[in-house]
């Protein structure tokens, strides 16, 4: 497993940031086979999605029924890029004019995406993950963890902790 920290000015494109999107062209490639349930403007995906309307994608759907309609280990890949805080997912929902239940702030919510995305992804498959913690989607779902990309932003700024993770058992 490789571990990297590099340092980059903050950014809620996180996409942008220069040691993030370098990571992404040697994984994503020109993003073909890839999904992005939170796209935001500037994800590498070919097939995008994002509950704010004004953003750069082609559906906009709530996370878990875009992922639903995708058939088991049919995807090369998906990036996770979810809000980091319950904070976040209720600021999110209300510039896109919704609003978030309870569940949708909890942690059964990521952990359902994160079940959704493990059984979405192909044997070999990449999954990326972004946020303040390096969870990813781990062991119990079938996935080994090769590469960890730590971006420091400097003074009381989180923070923004990459993990690729390759698919190599169903579980």
């Amino acid at each position: 497993m490789k571990i990297t920290r590099k340092w980059a000015m903050p950014n809620k494109w996180t996409f942008t940031m220069k040691p993030i999107k370098e990571l992404l062209e040697r994984y994503v490639g020109d993003g073909t086979g890839w999904v992005d349930p939170f796209a935001g403007n500037n994800s590498p995906a070919k097939i995008r999605n994002d509950i704010n309307k004004d953003c750069n994608a082609q559906s906009n759907m709530k996370a878990i029924p875009f992922l639903e309609q995708f058939e088991e280990s049919s995807l090369k890949g998906i990036l996770l890029d979810p809000p980091y805080s319950p904070r976040q997912i209720s600021e999110h929902y209300k510039k896109a004019g919704l609003k978030p239940s309870q569940w949708e702030t909890s942690s059964g919510w990521g952990a359902k995406i994160k079940d959704l995305t493990a059984s979405r992804v192909q044997l070999g498959g990449i999954v990326i993950c972004f946020g303040w913690n390096s969870m990813g989607l781990g062991k119990n779902r079938g996935f080994e963890l090769i590469e960890v990309l730590l971006v420091p932003h400097g003074g009381a700024h989180n923070d923004t902790i990459v993990t690729v993770e390759r698919k190599i058992n169903f579980k």
